[in-house]
């Protein structure tokens, strides 16, 4: 039963591990710009906002998300944030000062890779869903449910570290015009993302 569990676990992080959402482009962007180091460091903070919503998810998500799916302010102020992250990207220039990766530096990194995958709503939605499929399709219980969701993240974060660390090799042929059409994009879909949350908030 526990190495099933396990299994089921690697296999639902190996799947998440193929997603590309609004993250992977801002981690990719951090890695050709300011090295593997700091594109940890912003991994590290969307990995604590993927665990801090497992626990919310376990520990009453039931009566957390009512309020939060339905609060237009949440939404609006989600929405917004997304735009602002998108639009410094989309202007963003190859040629910028990059800041050296000092403790403040480090901390920003955390914080702003927290920030945006907790104000995705997606996000919170999804490991809702997950302990729901975990508890009533899998039939986990206890301490099996954290034997499938720490298996989970542990894969996620071990291929989150394979893909950067393949991506490193690739700075060396990365010019400006590629490192542009990056910001560009990183820009676009932060920016998609974050008309799509404040339409979703107006339209029900």
């Amino acid at each position: 039963m526990g190495y099933l569990i396990v299994l089921k676990g690697l296999l639902t992080g190996l799947l998440l591990s193929w997603y590309l959402g609004p993250t992977f482009f801002t981690v990719m962007e951090t890695l050709m710009r300011r090295g593997a180091k700091a594109a940890i460091f912003l991994n590290s903070g969307v990995w604590l906002s993927d665990i801090s919503c497992i626990i919310v998810a376990y520990y009453g998500a039931s009566e957390l998300m009512g309020p939060i799916q339905n609060n237009l302010i949440f939404k609006l102020v989600a929405g917004c944030a997304f735009l602002f992250f998108g639009l410094s990207y989309f202007l963003r220039k190859p040629d910028e000062t990059v800041k050296p990766l000092g403790g403040v530096g480090i901390l920003i990194l955390v914080v702003k890779g927290f920030a945006l995958n907790t104000l995705n709503p997606g996000v919170l939605v999804f490991w809702f869903g997950a302990m729901i499929v975990a508890v009533s399709s899998l039939d986990l219980h206890g301490i099996h449910i954290l034997y499938y969701f720490a298996t989970t993240i542990l894969t996620i974060i071990i291929f989150d570290l394979l893909k950067i660390l393949f991506s490193h090799k690739l700075r060396k042929i990365v010019t400006d015009n590629l490192m542009t059409k990056l910001f560009r994009i990183t820009g676009v879909v932060l920016m998609s993302l974050g008309i799509f949350v404040i339409i979703r908030a107006f339209w029900h």
